[in-house]
């Protein structure tokens, strides 16, 4: 009697298990529809309106034009002497002048340009910025255009007289988004 039923119980815990992952996967795949999309960041950040916020705000364009230059000296000049750069396209904290032209020497062969999507400045005090956001680089990568959109973060402190940047922190996305020209 053991061994007629035994083939009935590996049929009912089959077709249990079949019906259970059966289940399980239609949950995932609900879950999977209704996921939220990645936000994706369009446009140009709107102007700040306060003056100690436009000035801060000039600071990217300031960076953003020394990139132009090609020039890694002209881009690390505007880092303090004990600056820090988390860079989004090397694992490598830069924490000294040298090593932050190293790594503008490499990143500028990419021909990089930015663009503010979103920004948030906060005035901490007359000597002391933020401004965090994000913004979208285009690139020739292999003699291709591409854009990549990452979160920033800049931390300006002034130093004699002139802004320098204290630390920049710049991560890719951790969603994959894809950016239409």
């Amino acid at each position: 009697m053991r061994r007629a039923t035994q083939p009935l119980k590996e049929i009912l815990v089959n077709k249990t298990l079949f019906v259970l992952a059966l289940s399980l996967s239609s949950v995932a795949m609900a879950e999977v529809a209704t996921a939220p999309k990645a936000k994706v960041y369009t446009g140009v950040a709107a102007a700040p309106t306060q003056a100690s916020e436009k000035e801060i705000a000039a600071l990217f364009d300031r960076w953003n034009a020394a990139l132009a230059t090609g020039n890694p000296k002209e881009v690390a000049r505007l880092y303090a002497p004990n600056g820090v750069l988390t860079p989004t396209v090397s694992n490598q904290v830069r924490s000294t002048p040298a090593a932050i032209q190293d790594y503008f020497a490499h990143f500028l062969l990419l021909q990089p340009q930015g663009v503010i999507n979103h920004r948030e400045i906060r005035v901490l005090d007359r000597d002391t910025a933020l401004d965090t956001g994000v913004y979208t680089f285009s690139l020739v990568k292999e003699g291709k255009p591409t854009k990549v959109q990452a979160r920033y973060t800049f931390v300006y402190e002034k130093i004699k007289g002139e802004w320098k940047i204290m630390n920049h922190h710049s991560s890719a996305m951790p969603e994959k988004v894809e950016i239409d020209d």
